[in-house]
């Protein structure tokens, strides 16, 4: 008995294989929930919804231009738009929305991929842009783990024993008392790094100081002139041509 029912467990695994398979060369749906901004018609092949396919436009026009995922979550719920599932937008559902490379009009099925197997909705140039976003914030967590406006040098200073960011953080003591740090990220992650956590008020004053006295020093203020005239200068040879 528990042969044949294994047995029927694999044919009916190898048919549904199969079965997609065949829909994925013919870039048809396979299943599943649709992305938001597309539909599927009577011959299951992925069409544009026009209702939603301008908000996931404006999705990754917003990010590109430098808004947050909160923010464009929390903008898009304030228009009524839901997740696949019916909830509300969330940060995780931006940010695989932003991901999904359904929108650029690629077709993926285990090896089978059709790179205009779908109605694009995203310009590739676009889509690009904001990969390139991505990957820069997922960098750089201590924009997400403390208030720029609290730890001056966030993302700004780098751990001398592995490279990682040093990311603002604050604790308090058994006394009440917060004390304000800047920790390596590679150690909050325990990927190893040994490195000590730098008290915050000290090297923020630290590199206050050596910056004033670098603003101090003439030699130093020419280069900075020269470096800004030529910077919109050749700037302005190019709007020019």
């Amino acid at each position: 008995m528990v042969r044949a029912i294994e047995s029927c467990s694999i044919e009916l695994s190898e048919k549904v294989i199969r079965g997609r398979t065949e829909n994925a060369i013919k870039c048809k749906w396979n299943g599943g929930t649709l992305p938001i901004g597309l539909k599927i018609d009577d011959e299951k092949r992925y069409i544009i919804n026009p209702l939603t396919a301008p908000l996931v436009l404006e999705v990754f026009q917003m990010y590109a231009a430098g808004s947050s995922v909160t923010k464009i979550a929390k903008d898009l719920n304030e228009k009524g738009l839901h997740s696949r599932h019916g909830a509300p937008m969330s940060f995780n559902a931006i940010t695989n929305l932003l991901h999904n490379r359904k929108y650029i009009g690629e077709y993926k099925y285990r090896d089978i991929v059709h790179e205009n197997g779908i109605p694009a909705i995203v310009p590739v140039y676009l889509f690009n842009q904001v990969q390139e976003r991505l990957a820069k914030n997922k960098k750089a967590p201590a924009r997400y783990k403390a208030k720029e406006e609290m730890y001056l040098l966030t993302t700004k200073l780098f751990c001398a024993k592995c490279g990682a960011f040093l990311v603002g953080e604050s604790g308090t003591s058994k006394t009440g008392k917060i004390h304000q740090y800047y920790k390596c990220a590679s150690v909050k992650k325990k990927k190893g790094c040994k490195k000590k956590p730098v008290q915050k008020a000290w090297i923020e004053n630290w590199v206050l100081t050596e910056t004033v006295n670098m603003l101090l020093d003439d030699n130093m203020v020419e280069n900075i002139v020269d470096a800004v005239f030529t910077r919109h200068y050749r700037a302005f040879q190019r709007g020019t041509r």
